[in-house]
């Protein structure tokens, strides 16, 4: 007869296995919580081990010791670190991000090691290795600000003395440069509005266009926000990935823009869609005063709008296979505002970026192709 495994109760701790990106058990991390309420670690080779090491390290809590910054590992820090400074404190795409970089790319690669014995010539391989990888620049930028911030916080918490970031510099892309996205030419944006014509999100479509609003702030605008006398549209808020509003990104983002007579036209029609939407819906609908909302008048899913609304809108305008996203729609507003030649700050405080490095690099982009349209007429007009 099979013995029967012995189970432990609550407040005994959990040991679990882990696994490398291949899912191979590499180790085994044990778990509990000491007297001050926080998760406390402890990690070994093997399970038995584990347990061995997890029974003196609860039994040090009991009588009130707890582990030495010496012992503590950089995974041990990181998992606490999220936990008690970073959950809750952020929004959820900004805690996903740090989580993402912490558990896929540092943890792997650092997560046995010392907390104290972390030396600049560690991450400098950690980064190293990411490019090895085939990583983009843009992804070691993000794990070096997820560790600088962390970092930085053992300093202030006394668990280190300095911060091993200081002096390191991951691969960076041009200076400044926004995400990756491609803009549509004029061309396109006639063949996606004329798709759009009559579709629930037209105005959505026209006022990206001709505002450059990013996509939390489209879906966090609200009727108060728009002056439909004055034809102006406040940005005052931003709708997050979790549902949730919060402020603009930075204080460069408030900021008022004036519209141009089709999207002023665009929002005016679409207001009274929506009144008429709202009769419909009755009892149903839940008014938040928003511009863009669902079908009942909650919040709009930023899912939802690219799957359901925005794919469907590239099949029937022929654009499926270009690669193109809602923030395309920002992009194409930046670029068309380099080609027509309007100031870099100008266009800065359009845009609402914080850093004028940001609207450069978009208008050296935009420039190369300025740049190669002029040497074609200079060929043409000499030969």
């Amino acid at each position: 007869m099979a013995r029967k495994k012995r189970e432990r109760g609550n407040g005994q701790g959990t040991v679990a296995p882990r696994r490398n990106k291949a899912g191979k058990v590499v180790g085994f991390v044990g778990a509990h919580f000491g007297p001050d309420g926080k998760r406390h670690w402890v990690s070994a080779k093997t399970k038995t081990e584990c347990w061995r090491k997890l029974n003196m390290a609860m039994a040090d809590a009991d009588r009130g010791i707890l582990p030495p910054p010496a012992n503590l590992t950089v995974e041990q820090y990181l998992i606490s670190w999220l936990a008690d400074s970073v959950k809750g404190t952020v929004s959820r795409a900004t805690y996903d991000g740090y989580k993402r970089d912490v558990h896929h790319h540092i943890i792997p690669e650092l997560g046995r090691r010392k907390l104290k014995e972390l030396t600049p010539g560690d991450i400098r391989r950690l980064y190293r290795k990411m490019t090895e990888r085939g990583l983009k620049d843009r992804s070691s930028e993000y794990v070096h600000t997820t560790l600088r911030k962390s970092l930085k916080a053992a300093v202030v918490d006394r668990l280190i003395t300095h911060n091993p970031t200081d002096g390191v510099k991951p691969s960076k892309t041009l200076a400044g440069a926004a995400k990756e996205s491609k803009a549509l030419d004029p061309y396109q944006v006639k063949e996606l509005l004329e798709a759009s014509f009559e579709s629930r999100f037209e105005a959505l479509y026209v006022v990206a266009i001709h505002t450059g609003l990013r996509r939390g702030e489209l879906l966090g605008l609200k009727w108060a926000d728009v002056d439909l006398e004055a034809g102006t549209l406040a940005v005052r808020r931003s709708l997050d990935v979790d549902g949730t509003f919060k402020s603009p990104k930075n204080r460069a983002a408030k900021r008022t823009l004036r519209l141009t007579a089709r999207a002023l036209d665009a929002l005016k029609a679409h207001k009274a869609l929506q009144n008429a939407e709202r009769l419909r819906a009755g009892a149903r609908w839940q008014d938040h005063g928003l511009v863009f909302p669902n079908t009942l008048g909650k919040p709009m899913n930023a899912g939802n709008l690219y799957r359901r609304e925005f794919q469907p809108l590239l099949e029937r305008a022929g654009l499926t296979d270009e690669g193109f996203t809602i923030h395309s729609l920002r992009h194409t507003f930046a670029t068309t505002l380099a080609d027509k030649s309007v100031h870099p700050s100008t266009a800065q405080k359009m845009l609402g970026h914080s850093d004028i490095r940001m609207t450069l690099a978009i208008y050296t982009h935009a420039t190369d192709g300025m740049q190669d349209a002029a040497t074609a007429a200079l060929e043409k007009a000499f030969s």
